[in-house]
């Protein structure tokens, strides 16, 4: 009886256990989708640990969770963005409210497509992505957060970069490719985007230096020929 009383309290155990696992997986793949088709706008609230996803108008797609409650207000210009996926990953220990906004360009602050530029520590960088985000949330304590875009091959090689007001320069972090998606972490929120490294310079360069080094071996050559006759 002992025994029967063992295994029994032992089964009810084991399916109390796998029951609270699957309740915990449950909450962990949490997750809610919206679709905007006709406007660039979206306001809401969203709860913790809930992974939301927002389609504007067929074309950008932008993923968000956080641990803490949000209230957010989201302006995208989806139909000059076009085709991209964007996830934000948030963790704060208190309600946060977010305000973003995504845009092509960022005429104010001298990024514009198709443009490079370079910085005082002489690196040159080149706006392809075509993808400009500004965050802003009333949390500066305990703040920290993860931007994701998914990578491409043209963008693979680029680097995030957030617009530094103090000294007007665009400045890079470090980023790495996981999972198919540019990853960068941050401990601050401000205007953000993708920035590839432009090395035309650097191969222009280097080719006017091997002309030049090819230039002066001929001529060194045919100057010891005429000498030796």
């Amino acid at each position: 009886m002992k025994n029967s009383n063992k295994i029994f309290f032992g089964i009810l155990t084991l399916m109390l256990m796998l029951t609270v696992v699957n309740v915990a997986s449950a909450s962990a793949v949490s997750s809610e989708s919206y679709n905007i088709d006709n406007e660039n706008t979206y306001k809401g609230h969203m709860k913790a640990n809930t992974q939301y996803t927002f389609r504007f108008r067929h074309r950008t797609q932008i993923r968000i969770n956080s641990s803490a409650n949000l209230t957010v207000n989201i302006y995208c210009d989806a139909l000059k963005i076009g085709e991209k996926d964007f996830a934000l990953e948030i963790n704060c220990t208190k309600p946060l409210e977010l305000n973003m906004t995504c845009k092509e360009e960022e005429a104010e602050l001298g990024l514009l497509k198709g443009h490079t530029y370079q910085y005082r520590n002489r690196n040159r960088y080149r706006y392809e992505e075509g993808f400009c985000i500004s965050l802003k949330v009333n949390c500066t304590e305990n703040l920290h957060a993860k931007l994701m875009i998914q990578a491409t091959e043209q963008n693979k090689k680029g680097k995030w970069a957030y617009y530094n007001e103090t000294t007007s320069e665009w400045v890079t972090v470090n980023t790495i490719l996981k999972d198919g998606y540019l990853v960068a972490e941050t401990d601050h929120f401000s205007v953000w985007t993708i920035l590839i490294p432009d090395n035309s310079l650097l191969i222009i360069t280097g080719t006017i230096i091997g002309v030049v080094l090819t230039a002066g071996v001929i001529i060194g050559v045919i100057f010891y020929i005429r000498r030796r006759r």
